[in-house]
């Protein structure tokens, strides 16, 4: 006769056993992996050149060579060339962002003076002599809009303490033959051991608009060496001018050159 602890033993593996359900093995789905897009490397703060453009208009494709220039440096850029196509100059400079492929430029000033409220998405594919640079729906103040294709090379990824967007703030002796009621504006982009300056004087209905761009070469001394490449003054072109440039503090730049026997110092302030 079984006593009652035996009793009790054998109810309970009667229960367990007839409560033990048989588990089939459930095949639990690996989670999808996504796929993040490689970052894309910023593009180098340097000095560039035009090689080619491509231009579309409506249904009118057109291919352009000129002689531009365009340096980005420390989140600012600035372009010069002349524009055959309106007989006039075309320089811009402003703010540049990148952004995994997409430089946003949103210019500050151009030929005529400041600007504001345009913004331009660059799409740019580095390559092996430099990049390409894609525009699509550019509008112009015109009206016009185009899509644009710039192939661009590498001149020179140099960089120097004085490097970035500059703004004339004052200027001794005055530019002769100015009245006092003129307005004087000057630009200056030093980056990629180049450099290119904008300046525009406007007195009543009357307007003056220049640029110059070339390489620039400084010492320790802060003695540049400025050869002119590419100016919309004739006599500017192929000139060598030594200036004297010199950081006052991070944002102030100075420098000083001679025309003829006149000493001409101007200070800048960083934009």
């Amino acid at each position: 006769m079984m006593n009652f602890k035996e009793i009790c033993f054998g109810l309970t593996v009667i229960i367990m056993s007839s409560c033990s359900v048989p588990v089939e093995d459930t095949p639990v789905d690996e989670p999808e992996l996504l796929s993040v897009p490689a970052e894309i490397p910023a593009l180098p703060d340097g000095a560039y050149l035009l090689s080619s453009v491509t231009v579309t208009e409506g249904s009118e494709i057109s291919q352009l060579k000129r002689k531009q220039i365009k340096i980005y440096t420390n989140g600012r850029f600035m372009y010069a060339f002349n524009n055959a196509q309106t007989e006039n100059i075309d320089v811009g400079a402003g703010d540049a962002t990148w952004s995994n492929g997409v430089m946003i430029e949103v210019p500050r000033v151009n030929h005529d003076g400041p600007v504001s409220g345009y913004s331009f998405d660059v799409d740019i594919e580095q390559t092996v002599n430099g990049f390409d640079q894609t525009i699509i729906g550019m509008k112009y103040e015109d009206g016009r809009v185009l899509d644009m294709v710039e192939q661009w090379d590498t001149v020179s990824v140099d960089i120097s303490e004085y490097d970035g967007l500059w703004k004339l703030k004052s200027r001794l002796p005055a530019i002769s033959g100015t009245a006092d009621s003129a307005v004087y504006n000057e630009t200056k982009m030093i980056g990629g051991g180049h450099f290119i300056w904008l300046n525009n004087v406007r007195f009543e209905s009357e307007k003056s608009q220049n640029f110059g761009f070339g390489s620039f070469d400084v010492d320790e001394s802060g003695i540049a060496i400025e050869t002119a490449m590419v100016s919309s003054m004739s006599d500017y072109e192929g000139s060598v001018n030594k200036v004297k440039i010199e950081l006052i503090d991070d944002n102030t730049l100075q420098q000083t050159h001679t025309e003829g026997e006149i000493s001409i110092t101007q200070i800048y302030e960083r934009m």
